[in-house]
């Protein structure tokens, strides 16, 4: 029972980790029908899609102070004036469809579907506050997948070179895996359990 409990939060786990920021698998969100904008709405999509030219006044008119930035590379900025620096690095837009939001989500979320420049598909998910309606952070995935390595990461695993010196054993270490080895290869009796091998 216990086995079967462990399997099954291993696969609830794997499970969360296809999930991107809209909670849903990049296949489903890809689907997900087009809306179109209130008021409000238009407001943050011009501020999120104009941010690097904006002024700070106009940015904390739609920008929480706090404001968290995920790219899509994993990276995370903190702070209207970072992300909007950050937002400033980004490949050019070319076309976004404003989707409808998912069940999961607070109804005020803002999800989109852009399409980049080089043709990539990006879901950008704004979640904003409930009192005041301040963009709180801001989500951004390449092809609609969750960035599952920070590029920290990411950058040591592709320059990851073994050393020679990698496969080699201390003394202490060798003489130990003898000791065990010996100890495996002794003799075991075999027939002193006999009479409750047929029971």
């Amino acid at each position: 029972m216990l086995y079967f409990n462990v399997l099954t939060l291993l696969d609830m786990a794997l499970f969360m980790n296809k999930l991107n920021a809209a909670g849903l698998t990049p296949e489903d969100s890809m689907q997900l029908p087009t809306r179109t904008a209130s008021a409000e709405e238009e407001r943050v999509l011009q501020a999120f899609l104009n941010a690097s030219i904006m002024s700070d006044d106009d940015l904390a008119s739609v920008f929480a102070p706090e404001l968290i930035y995920t790219a899509p590379d994993g990276q995370v900025v903190v702070g209207k004036v970072a992300v909007a620096t950050k937002l400033r690095e980004r490949t050019q837009i070319e076309a976004y469809y404003l989707l409808e939001t998912p069940t999961m989500l607070p109804s005020n979320t803002v999800v989109l579907d852009t399409h980049t420049t080089g043709g990539v598909r990006h879901l950008v998910v704004m979640k904003r506050r409930a009192g005041d309606g301040l963009v709180s952070s801001i989500t951004d995935e390449e092809s609609h997948r969750k960035a599952l390595a920070p590029p920290m990461a990411a950058r040591a695993m592709k320059t990851s070179v073994q050393s020679p010196t990698d496969m080699m054993m201390s003394p202490c270490t060798s003489k130990l895996n003898l000791v065990k080895r010996r100890h495996l290869m002794k003799a075991k009796p075999t027939n002193l359990f006999a009479g409750m091998v047929n029971q």
